[in-house]
């Protein structure tokens, strides 16, 4: 009798939950890219639960994601379709965190508008058809403010320490936390909060010191290749002011989180939470020079939460103006319009068929037995194989990456069964002044031609697809 009370007072939220998950079903099914981070975590999920007999590891990534899809991987699910579930339901349980944090923070109205500008954010209906490990982390953020404001300290922190090993920059949400309690006057939780961040934050760093020699190691060398990674800092270089005309692209409404930002700081001691972790979060991203529609993912949640305050405080005084239905009227006008954008941009963005050279690419392996190793320049490549698989372009493709790898093959060649290289993901592409980098480039395609042969060749427009094996491994079935 209490869910259905429940249900009843929140009715229409659940009414508008129904309309959001309806609508990703719409595409669910759908040929969907695997795209170059999500070919890394299915590869990551294969080696974690295969001990390292399948797939790759990067060890400058966060664990968790990995480690849950590789339970589908365990199962003998399809690895790809278990995480596209998962990603589906994380984005309804993320709207409805949204929404819970919405009405305890602001009001009813307000969380209502938050969850619509959330779910339908056109930036997130999009992304969430791929396999990105911020939706796992932006739940787990947005539980840990709700554990946290339902003053259960040590979940918070539990949270707050999984979001972190979903994606490292989470970990600063553990100080937004900290700076609540404090504002609260409230230090004895600092411990159980604490706790719960350590416990699985101190197992990862412990693992690293074990493992790597350094704590902070994978963190150490995650910034320096974020830092130096050609696709976003080069290839798709994007302005410092970028997340914020995206925040404004991604739904016109969210400009009134002007408006609902400069309110709360009236009573900035009421809504530091949502302040601090709304400013934090966009305050790193935004200083970094690799900038990507997914980091938008860790604080856009908080967005929308502004934005659902000051659409409700709009709505308040067009009433104390005695214009009827004005409430009922905007919501409706938003749910039409985010959705409607919603789905508009996902299928003006979004791949409706795959380009047959690069699938033919990534699936070569597929269904083959391969004796030797298996070298490759996109990680994409791991999806279709549960053979291991080495990476050629890890960490950054430059002149010293390419002599390593070009001496390796020298003098191992009998070793390596299989070769990928294709110019498309950014895997081999090398940085414009780096001249050693280019040269060693065409010794490797060179050598490959020479003393391998090439069983695959393709090109889409300025892609090109290239994939060869060893004579002596010429039995691949």
């Amino acid at each position: 009798m209490n869910v259905i009370r429940h249900m009843r007072k929140h009715q229409v939220f659940y009414a508008f939950l129904l309309v959001a998950a309806l609508a990703r079903l719409l595409f669910l099914f759908d040929w969907h890219e695997i795209l170059w981070d999500s070919g890394v975590y299915f590869g990551m999920a294969k080696y974690i639960w295969s001990g390292g007999t399948a797939g790759l590891w990067e060890h400058i990534r966060p664990v968790l994601w990995p480690a849950v899809l590789g339970l589908g991987w365990q199962l003998k699910m399809d690895i790809v379709w278990f995480a596209r579930v998962l990603t589906f339901l994380l984005t309804l349980v993320s709207t409805g965190l949204v929404y819970v944090l919405g009405r305890k923070l602001f009001s009813q109205r307000a969380a209502m508008i938050a969850s619509v500008l959330w779910s339908f954010s056109a930036i997130m209906f999009y992304l969430s058809f791929h396999e990105y490990t911020e939706f796992l982390a932006a739940a787990l953020v947005l539980g840990a403010l709700v554990a946290f404001v339902y003053d259960r300290p040590f979940l918070a922190g539990l949270l707050a320490g999984l979001a972190f090993l979903a994606k490292f920059p989470a970990g600063m949400f553990i100080v937004v936390l900290g700076i609540g309690l404090l504002v609260q006057k409230d230090r004895k939780k600092c411990i159980p909060l604490g706790t719960g961040f350590v416990i699985p934050a101190g197992a990862f760093l412990l693992f690293n010191q074990l493992m790597y020699g350094g704590a902070l190691a994978p963190l150490s060398a995650a910034s320096d290749t974020i830092s130096g990674v050609l696709g976003c800092n080069v290839l798709r270089y994007e302005p410092w002011w970028q997340y914020l005309a995206w925040i404004v692209f991604d739904n016109w409404f969210n400009v009134f989180a002007v408006i609902g930002v400069g309110a709360s700081l009236k009573q900035w001691r009421r809504f530091v939470l949502p302040l601090l972790a709304l400013i934090l979060p966009a305050a790193y991203f935004m200083q970094l020079h690799c900038r990507e529609y997914r980091y938008l993912l860790l604080f856009l949640p908080f967005v929308a939460l502004f934005a659902g305050h000051g659409i409700a405080l709009t709505v308040q005084w067009l009433e104390k103006r005695r214009i009827r239905h004005a409430w009922t009227a905007i919501l409706l006008i938003i749910i039409v319009f985010s959705a409607s954008y919603g789905i508009w941009f996902y299928l003006d963005n979004e791949p409706q068929a795959p380009d047959q050279n690069a699938e033919q690419y990534y699936r070569w392996l597929e269904g083959k037995s391969v004796q030797g190793e298996i070298w490759t320049s996109n990680p994409v490549v791991s999806v279709y194989t549960d053979a291991p698989v080495h990476k050629l372009y890890y960490p950054i493709y430059e002149e010293g990456t390419a002599t390593g790898f070009n001496r390796y093959l020298a003098e191992n060649a009998e070793r390596i069964s299989t070769v990928f290289l294709d110019n498309c993901g950014g895997g081999i592409i090398c940085p414009s002044n780096d001249v050693g980098c280019e040269e060693q480039l065409r010794q490797l395609r060179s050598f490959l031609n020479e003393n391998f042969v090439r069983v695959f060749s393709a090109q889409t427009g300025r892609c090109w697809y290239e994939v060869y094996t060893s004579e002596i491994h010429q039995s691949i079935r």
